[in-house]
């Protein structure tokens, strides 16, 4: 059996913007994606609301994706792929980053997944581009006003840092965007569809 960890934010943990909570696990795409692969894959969830790449939120705390992969990476060894889909938190104006400074973050997780732990072998990586941001609700404008175009660019850069990195790439714009409902999540159905567009992205992947 193969083991994939899933590290995210909101997308992968599955906010539904509509009710405010969370969808039920079955319809989140790590959830679309195991089932889509089947029983010889183990996916492994570990995702928070408003998660980063390594910068620290001021009003939440433990949103530092640096600071807790490798905790979770010792817990959940030996890991054969981890996805991680991050950087859209990076553009809230309370932090001032830019698609370039997340690319940055994101090239610290990878450091970090590919440390090996104990001499064993590193985990295969997979990068993940988040949708860029769509039509803002009232409470997102005040995180994101401004940011659309920006997060256009993140894709972009996080898959030159994906190649230069030697990691595997999937930019989720290709298959889903943001709902109107607030402009940075998924519904349902964009979530299956994201999980298995990832599915069939990990079966090329040699593992």
């Amino acid at each position: 059996m193969k083991t994939i960890l899933c590290y995210g934010d909101s997308l992968t943990w599955g906010y539904d913007p509509v009710s405010g909570m969370r969808f039920r696990y079955e319809e989140t795409w790590p959830a679309v994606m195991e089932r889509s692969l089947g029983d010889e894959y183990k996916v492994i969830t570990e995702a928070l609301v408003g998660r980063t790449t390594c910068w620290d939120v001021p009003y939440a705390p433990y949103r530092n994706g640096k600071e807790y992969l490798p905790m979770l990476l010792e817990s959940h060894s030996p890991i054969d792929l981890v996805i991680i889909m991050l950087g859209i938190n990076d553009l809230m104006h309370q932090l001032g980053k830019s698609a370039d400074d997340s690319a940055w973050g994101l090239l610290a997780l990878i450091r970090e997944t590919l440390s090996p732990l104990f001499g064993g072998k590193p985990p295969q990586i997979l990068i993940t581009a988040p949708p860029s941001l769509g039509k803002l609700s009232e409470f997102n404008m005040l995180a994101f006003a401004g940011k659309e175009e920006e997060s256009k660019k993140l894709a972009l850069c996080q898959k030159s840092v994906a190649e230069t990195a030697l990691c595997h790439f999937i930019d989720s714009n290709q298959f889903v965007k943001a709902c109107d409902t607030d402009g940075v999540h998924l519904l349902p159905d964009q979530l299956k569809t994201l999980g298995e567009a990832i599915a069939e992205k990990v079966r090329s992947i040699k593992l």
